[in-house]
């Protein structure tokens, strides 16, 4: 999991985090391409929102973000496919400009119900 936009208020990190996640993608590609029989597979997922942050633990302290936004990110990518990056709604919205966006429709999110997701598939040139 990565997190962007945690230290400074930045209204495009959602953009940088777009860039990264394509990156992966052309990487991972690369990495098949070139590699004798490995063929690894990787769902993406998306969200925007607040998060809750903080270190834990004391003999091995370690920084971590949880709540609502963190979860539902986390469920764009376990339902999701293989290959593609999944976001809801109010996220595909964001992003719009920059990228195009695909509806996949309604999918069941725990916790949540029947949630409208969709596709980002390519940046806009």
């Amino acid at each position: 999991m990565a997190a962007s936009g945690l230290v400074h208020e930045d209204p495009n990190h959602i953009f940088v985090m777009m860039e990264f996640l394509f990156d992966i993608k052309k990487v991972l590609e690369q990495f098949n391409r070139n590699t004798m029989g490995f063929e690894f597979q990787m769902k993406y997922g998306c969200h925007v929102g607040p998060v809750a942050s903080g270190v834990i633990g004391q003999s091995a302290p370690m920084f971590d973000i949880w709540g609502d936004t963190v979860n539902i990110a986390s469920r764009m990518m376990t339902t999701g496919i293989v290959g593609k990056i999944q976001v809801l709604k109010e996220t595909a919205e964001d992003i719009e400009s920059r990228y195009a966006i695909e509806k996949r429709g309604k999918v069941f999110v725990k916790g949540k119900g029947d949630i409208e997701t969709f596709f980002v598939t390519n940046p806009k040139l």
